[in-house]
C-alpha cells in the first residue's frame, strides 16, 4: 500500500509547517515513511494503516516542545480512526505506545517479560516519539493497540485515550474508605479523572467523597457534570486553607504553583498525574517521573515493599546514593542486595553481568538530597533510563534536613510529615472501554459536557490556538 498526503508538523518553536508524507509498506513486511522525499522512520512488520476520524488536543501536545522528543513530528494522540483495505468499514480507538507487545512480535525484551511492555526504552510513541500521529490523515498503528470500538459511541470515543490516563490514576491511585478526594485543575484531563473516579466509585459500590478545585465559572459547573460531589473555588478560598484536608490529591494543572498546591493541601498523597517539563518545587524530571510511573515516598521500612497493586513481585535490588545515612544501608542490607555509590556507580552496576539476564533497573532507589532525586530519575541526559525500574519508587531519607533547602524546603517537609508521590500516565482500553458500559451516564456526560470545541483538519492552528485558552475544556480536530 502506497499513502502519500501532507500534514501539519509540530515544530519546536511552538508552530506547525507544512510538509509531505509517504507510508510504502505492508503490515507483513513492514513500512518506509518518508518526509519531503527523504527517509524519516522505518518500521517493522505488525502495523496497520488507518485513516484518521477525528483526534483530541492534549496538554502533552501543547507542552510538547518541552518534552525530550525529536521534532518536527506530526503530533496527537488521541485518536478515532477508521480501517482500511481489509480493514474497510471498522472504527478504532489507538493505544499511543508502539512495543513488542504491541506489534506482535515473538522476540520480546525484559520489560515485556516483567508485565510493563509500555516502559520498554524502545517502544515509539504515536504522535509523541517518532510515529506520526493523529494530526495527519492517516496514521500506521500497532495491530495490537488498535482497539475495535464495541459498545461505545464514536462520539465518547475520541475522548477513549485520555479517560483511560484518567482511569490509571484512579487505579495506581485508589482511594479508601471514607477518603476525601480532590482533583485540583479540572479542565480537559482533570475533567476525565472525576468522571473516571465517578463511574469506578460506583462499579465497585465504593465510598468516597470527591472535590473538584478551580478558579474558573465554567469549569465549576462543568465539574458537578462529571461527577464531584462538591466545588472548591479558588477565587473564593485561600489555598492555605485548605492544608492537609485532602487524603488523595489527583493534580492535573501542569503548573509548578499548582504542584505546590497539592503538596500543601493534600493529607496523605499526592498523585501527579501530568506536567509542563520544567523544574517544579525544586524537584526536576517530574514530567520523566511521569513517563515512567514511578513514586517519591520518604524512608520506612513498610516503603521498602512499595510495588503496584496489580504487581505480584518483590523488591530485590537496592541502590543507595552515598549521602544515605549508615544506618538505613545496614538496615536496608538485611533484606535486600544493596548496592551504594554515585549516579555514574549505578549506571555501570546496571551495564555489568549481574543485570545482563535482567531487568536494567533497580527495584529501589533511596537518596539523601535533591541532586540525587534528580539522578535516581534521569542520571545522564544521553538518554532517557531511569535508574529505578517503571512503577518503582524512590524512597527518600531526610536524616540530614540541611540537605533539603530553598526550593526543597516544601517537599522536604511534605515528606517528613510521612506523605508520598505517586504517578501515572497512559491506561488499559479495554479496562476503560468496560467501564463506560458499565456507566453509560458517565458516558453521556463526556459525550455532552467535555467536547467544547470542534474545527475541521485544515484548522489546526487554530484549534492548537483555542486548546491553550482556559475557556477551552477540550478541543478536537476532525478529519471527515
Amino acid at each position: 500500500m502506497n499513502l502519500k498526503f501532507r500534514a501539519k508538523d509540530y515544530t519546536s518553536d511552538d508552530s506547525f509547517e507544512s510538509a509531505e508524507y509517504e507510508y510504502f509498506g505492508n503490515e507483513k513486511e513492514g513500512w518506509e515513511i518518508k518526509r519531503n522525499g527523504q527517509p524519516y522512520l522505518h518500521l517493522g512488520p505488525g502495523y496497520i494503516p488507518l485513516k484518521t476520524i477525528s483526534c483530541g488536543v492534549c496538554s502533552t501536545d501543547i507542552d510538547r516542545r518541552f518534552l525530550p522528543f525529536p521534532l518536527p513530528q506530526i503530533i496527537g494522540h488521541e485518536v478515532l480512526a477508521e480501517g482500511l483495505g481489509e480493514n474497510q468499514g471498522k472504527q478504532f480507538v489507538v493505544e499511543i505506545n508502539d512495543t513488542f507487545e504491541a506489534r506482535g512480535d515473538k522476540d520480546i525484551d525484559s520489560f515485556c517479560k516483567e508485565g510493563i511492555p509500555t516502559h520498554s526504552p524502545e517502544r515509539r510513541v504515536l504522535g509523541i516519539d517518532r510515529l506520526p500521529g493523529g494530526f495527519g490523515p492517516y496514521i500506521l498503528a500497532p495491530i495490537h493497540a488498535a482497539i475495535s470500538l464495541e459498545g461505545v459511541s464514536p462520539k465518547a470515543a475520541v475522548l477513549m485515550e485520555p479517560f483511560a490516563a484518567a482511569l490509571q490514576a484512579i487505579l495506581a491511585s485508589p482511594p479508601k474508605p471514607g477518603d476525601h478526594v480532590a482533583v485540583l485543575g479540572p479542565r480537559r484531563l482533570g475533567s476525565l479523572i472525576l468522571a473516571a473516579l465517578a463511574s469506578y466509585r460506583k462499579t465497585n459500590k465504593a465510598n468516597f467523597r470527591i472535590t473538584a478545585i478551580t478558579r474558573h465559572d465554567h469549569l465549576v459547573s462543568l465539574s458537578k457534570a462529571m461527577g464531584a460531589d462538591e466545588v472548591v473555588d479558588l477565587r473564593n478560598t485561600e489555598i492555605s486553607n485548605l492544608k492537609d484536608q485532602f487524603d488523595i490529591v489527583y493534580d492535573t494543572t501542569s503548573t509548578a504553583s499548582g504542584f505546590e498546591s497539592a503538596l500543601q493541601i493534600a493529607k496523605r498523597e499526592v498523585h501527579l498525574k501530568t506536567t509542563n517539563g520544567q523544574v517544579m518545587a525544586g524537584i526536576a524530571h517530574l514530567t520523566e517521573l511521569v513517563v515512567d510511573e514511578l513514586s517519591i515516598l520518604p524512608y520506612s521500612e513498610s516503603n521498602t515493599m512499595f510495588h503496584w497493586q496489580k504487581e505480584a513481585r518483590k523488591n530485590q535490588n537496592v541502590f543507595v546514593f552515598s549521602g544515605v545515612s549508615g544506618t538505613i544501608k545496614e538496615n536496608l542490607k538485611k533484606q535486600f542486595t544493596v548496592f551504594e555509590g554515585n549516579s555514574s556507580d549505578a549506571e555501570s552496576i546496571l551495564n555489568s553481568e549481574p543485570f545482563s539476564k535482567r531487568l536494567p533497573r533497580f527495584d529501589l532507589v533511596v537518596v539523601s538530597n535533591p541532586e540525587e532525586l534528580n539522578f535516581a530519575i534521569r542520571p545522564n541526559p544521553n538518554h532517557e533510563n531511569s535508574l529505578v525500574r517503571p512503577r518503582g519508587a524512590i524512597l527518600v531519607d531526610l536524616n540530614n534536613s540541611r540537605n533539603w533547602q530553598d526550593n526543597s524546603s516544601l517537599v522536604a517537609n511534605f515528606f517528613a510529615d510521612g506523605k508520598e508521590i505517586h504517578s501515572s500516565r497512559c491506561g488499559d482500553f479495554h479496562i476503560a472501554i468496560s467501564l463506560l458500559r458499565d456507566n453509560p451516564e458517565i458516558t453521556h456526560a463526556l459525550e455532552t459536557n467535555l467536547i467544547s470545541h470542534r474545527f475541521s483538519s485544515e484548522q489546526l492552528e487554530l484549534a492548537y490556538a483555542t486548546a491553550k485558552d482556559p475557556s477551552s475544556v477540550k478541543v478536537v480536530v476532525d478529519f471527515q
